[in-house]
C-alpha cells in the first residue's frame, strides 16, 4: 500500500510517548510517557500531554452500535443500544492523549484500547471528532461530522498469511468540495486507492501501511504506526481477561498507536471528542460493533462569567442578592486552547431569564426542554486569533468585547424585576470552526424588592399646607391625609394606598373610616396620593377633646415591598365660645280715657306713634320711628305695644348707653292727641366673657 514520504523522526521516536506494546513506564523518570504515567496522575507524575482522556472503561450496561452502522455514515445516522458483542470485539478500556512536538510544533496524537478476549481478529478504529459527539440516552448520537475528522484503522488479523494494517483517513463528505478545496468522496476511487484518493463514500485515504511496516519500531512510515502486545503484559489499571487472567493483558489484547496529525492532515489540529470502536472486518463498509466515547478537547473552549453592577467591572455579584432597579451586565471570559495563530470565529450569546440555574439546565448541564421564555437576548460576534499568551477574549452582555473601545455604561445594563434572575451564556462556534462551542454556563442571583419610605401629612379642607398632625384642631373641620411614597434606584413606586381613620391616637382603636385603593402618581422616585375628606362634625359628645389618628398603608408593586407610614394623630377639641349680655328694649304706651260714661263715648281708640332716640333727652337724630301702632286691650288696658321687629338692642360693653322714647297718641273721634314725656333708659353692660 502507498504511503507518505518518510519524515526524519517517526512518531514512536519523538521522545514524547512509548509505543512499545505495553502500558508500563519503561524509562524513569519520564519523558517519554506511557499510559501508566498518565493513568497514575499525568502531569503530577511527570507526564506531559496537553490532553488526556483518562483510561475509560466500557461501563455496564454495555452500549454497542445498533445493527448495520458504518464509518461511512453521518453521525446522525448512527444509533446505539444496550447489548453484547462477540468477546473479541468487546472493548474493556480506551484512551487517547495529545502532545505537541516542541522541535517542530507538530500535533501528535496517541491512542489505545484493550479488549476482553484475544481469540479472534482485532479490527479496531479510532475516531477523532472536531465536534462534540455524545451517545444520548434515547439511543441516538449528537454531533456532526466536520471536514477534517480523522479515523485511524488498526487491524491485527490472526489468520495465516494475514498482515497488520494501519490506515489514516479523513472525513471529507460527499459534497463537491472538501475543506481543502478538493472534491469530496461519493465512493472509492478504485480497488486499490492511494493516499489522497477516496477510499470510500465520505472518506479520503491520507496514509497507510500494511505488514510489518504498520507496526511501530519496524521501519514503516514515520507519520503513523500501531502495535499490540505479543506476550502477556501487566495492566496498570483494573483489568480481567475472559480467560480469567487478572491485572495482565494476554497477547493481542492491548493495542496502541500514534499519528503525526500535522504532517498527515495540515490544518488547525483541533478536536473535541474521541471514540474507540471495534469493527466486523477491515472493510470501510464493515459493521460497527462496540464503542467507547469520551471528550477529547485538543482545542477547547471554556467560558466563565461575572455579573457586574453599573460601571463596576470588579465585584462579581453572582450567587448574591441585589435590589430591584440595580443595573447589571454580564462579563464573559471565553478561553480557547489551540495552536498560536488559530483564528476563532463564533458568537457569544447571553440569554436572561426570570429563573434559577436549576430551572434552566439539567443534571448534565444541558438546557431543559423547553426552556422558559427569555427576558432578553444579547449576542456578540467573536473574531479572535490565538496569540499563544492569554488566548481569551472578554465579552459583555450588551455586545461589546475587550477589543472594543470600552465596556457598556449603566444604560446598557439589565434592571431585572424582583425574584430569581439568571444569565445563560455560551460561545457558539461558527460552522466548521476549529474550536468547539462551549458548554452552557449559567449564573444566577436573586433580586430583592425595594422597601420604600411612606410619609404622611394631615391637611385641612382642600389645602396642602400646613401639616396639622400632632396639633389640636377645632371640631367641625374637614380633613384629609396626603401620603408620599419615596423609592430608589430610579424606579417610580406604583400601586395604591389605603388610609384608615381611628378613634384614638394610636391607630388601633375603632375604625372611623377606610379610604382604600387610592392610586399613586408622580415622577422620579416620589409618588403621592390623598384620602377622601373626613368631616369632624359631630365627632365630640360630652368630652371637650377626643383623639383621632390615621394610618396610611402602601400596597407594594413589582419592584417595591408593601410599607406603612408611622401612625399620625391629632386632637379634635370643642370650640371656645364667649358670652356677653345685651339689653333688648321694646317700649309700650298705655292710653286711658277720661272716665266719662256718656252714652256713645267709650274708651279711646286709634294709634300711637313712637320715636326712638339714642340719647337721654329725646333729641337728635331718631334711631327709628314707628307709626300707627294700634291700641289693643291687654288685660283690661289699652296698650300700644312695639313688636320684636322694633326692638332696640344695647350692645356697648364696659360703657353706659342711653335710649329715649317719645310716644304720641294720635287721638280719635272722641279723644285728643297727646304726647307722653321723654322716657329715658340708661344701660351699663359688663365686658364679654370667653370660655377657657
Amino acid at each position: 500500500m502507498g504511503s507518505l514520504p518518510a519524515m526524519s523522526v517517526p512518531v514512536e521516536d519523538l521522545g514524547l510517548f512509548e509505543l512499545d506494546g505495553n502500558a508500563l513506564q519503561d524509562v524513569m523518570p519520564p519523558p517519554p510517557d506511557d499510559w501508566q504515567t498518565l493513568y497514575n496522575g499525568g502531569l503530577n507524575n511527570g507526564g506531559s500531554p496537553e490532553v488526556f482522556t483518562g483510561v475509560n472503561p466500557d461501563a455496564a450496561p454495555v452500549t454497542i452500535f445498533d445493527g448495520g452502522k458504518k464509518d461511512i455514515q453521518p453521525i446522525g445516522d448512527w444509533s446505539h443500544k444496550n447489548g453484547s458483542v462477540p468477546d473479541k470485539d468487546d472493548i474493556t478500556n480506551a484512551y487517547a492523549a495529545s502532545y505537541t512536538d516542541s522541535a517542530t510544533g507538530d500535533r501528535i496524537l496517541y491512542f489505545g484500547a484493550d479488549r476482553f478476549s484475544n481469540v479472534g481478529d482485532a479490527f479496531m478504529g479510532f475516531w477523532f471528532f472536531k465536534d462534540e459527539v455524545k451517545a444520548e440516552d434515547d439511543g441516538s448520537f449528537s454531533g456532526n461530522h466536520q471536514l477534517g475528522d480523522t479515523l485511524v484503522l488498526v487491524n491485527f488479523p490472526q489468520a495465516n498469511n494475514a498482515v497488520p494494517l494501519i490506515q489514516v483517513v479523513e472525513w471529507v463528505g460527499n459534497g463537491e468540495f472538501s475543506g481543502a478545496g478538493e472534491p469530496g468522496c461519493s465512493k472509492a476511487a478504485n480497488n486499490n486507492p492511494q493516499p489522497g484518493q477516496c477510499i470510500a463514500k465520505n472518506l479520503r485515504l491520507i496514509a497507510g501501511e500494511s505488514g510489518d511496516g504498520a507496526i511501530c519500531n519496524n521501519g514503516g512510515i514515520d507519520e503513523a504506526c500501531a502495535i499490540t502486545n505479543e506476550v502477556t503484559e501487566t495492566s496498570p489499571w483494573p483489568y480481567t481477561a475472559k480467560n480469567g487472567l487478572v491485572g495482565a493483558f494476554p497477547f493481542e489484547s492491548f493495542f496502541e498507536g500514534g499519528i503525526n496529525l500535522t504532517q498527515l492532515i495540515p490544518g488547525d489540529s483541533c478536536f473535541a471528542s474521541f471514540m474507540a470502536e471495534t469493527r466486523s472486518s477491515s472493510s470501510f463498509t464493515a459493521t460497527l460493533k462496540d464503542f467507547v466515547l469520551d471528550s477529547f478537547p485538543v482545542c477547547s473552549t471554556n467560558i466563565s462569567t461575572a455579573i457586574h453592577s453599573g460601571a463596576d467591572h470588579v465585584t462579581d455579584l453572582q450567587g448574591g442578592n441585589i435590589s430591584a432597579g440595580t443595573g447589571i451586565h454580564d462579563l464573559a471570559t471565553v478561553s480557547f486552547s489551540g495552536p498560536t495563530g488559530l483564528q476563532v470565529l463564533g458568537t457569544v450569546t447571553f440569554d436572561t431569564y426570570a429563573a434559577t440555574c436549576l430551572d434552566l439546565l439539567d443534571t448534565n448541564g444541558d438546557p431543559v426542554d423547553p426552556l422558559p421564555d427569555a427576558l432578553a437576548n444579547y449576542s456578540t460576534a467573536v473574531d479572535y486569533t490565538l496569540d499563544g499568551t492569554t488566548n481569551s477574549v472578554q465579552v459583555e452582555s450588551n455586545g461589546l468585547t475587550s477589543e472594543d473601545a470600552g465596556f457598556p455604561s449603566d444604560t446598557d445594563s439589565d434592571s431585572p424585576n424582583p425574584g430569581a434572575f439568571a444569565y445563560l451564556v455560551r460561545f457558539v462556534a461558527a460552522a466548521n470552526s476549529p474550536v468547539p462551542s462551549s458548554a452552557y454556563h449559567c449564573e444566577e442571583l436573586f433580586v430583592e424588592t425595594l422597601t420604600p419610605t411612606v410619609a404622611t401629612e394631615i391637611h385641612e379642607g382642600t389645602g396642602h399646607s400646613p401639616d396639622i398632625q400632632d396639633t389640636i384642631q377645632a371640631v367641625g373641620i374637614s380633613l384629609h391625609d396626603l401620603a408620599k411614597v419615596t423609592g430608589g434606584n430610579n424606579l417610580l413606586p406604583t400601586g395604591t394606598v389605603t388610609f384608615v381613620f381611628y378613634d384614638n391616637a394610636t391607630c388601633d382603636g375603632t375604625v372611623l373610616a377606610t379610604h382604600s385603593s387610592k392610586v399613586l402618581s408622580g415622577s422620579g422616585v416620589l409618588a403621592t396620593t390623598e384620602s377622601d375628606d373626613y368631616s369632624t362634625v359631630g365627632y365630640l359628645s360630652t368630652a371637650n377633646t377626643r383623639d383621632l389618628s390615621i394610618r396610611a398603608s402602601y400596597s407594594g408593586d413589582t419592584n417595591y415591598a408593601p410599607a406603612q407610614a408611622p401612625c399620625e394623630d391629632l386632637t379634635i377639641a370643642k370650640r371656645n365660645p364667649s358670652i356677653e349680655t345685651h339689653v333688648i328694649l321694646l317700649d309700650q304706651a298705655k292710653v286711658e280715657g277720661d272716665g266719662n260714661t256718656i252714652i256713645g263715648v267709650g274708651e279711646p281708640s286709634g294709634v300711637v306713634d313712637f320715636t326712638v332716640y339714642g340719647t337721654n333727652n329725646c333729641t337728635g337724630t331718631a334711631l327709628k320711628t314707628i307709626t300707627g301702632v294700634s291700641l289693643v286691650d291687654i288685660s283690661g288696658e289699652l296698650i300700644a305695644r312695639l313688636l320684636s321687629t322694633d326692638e332696640v338692642i344695647v350692645k356697648a360693653l364696659n360703657a353706659t348707653s342711653h335710649v329715649s322714647y317719645l310716644a304720641a297718641y294720635q287721638g280719635d273721634n272722641n279723644y285728643k292727641a297727646v304726647t307722653h314725656g321723654c322716657e329715658v333708659v340708661s344701660v351699663t353692660l359688663p365686658a364679654k366673657t370667653t370660655a377657657q
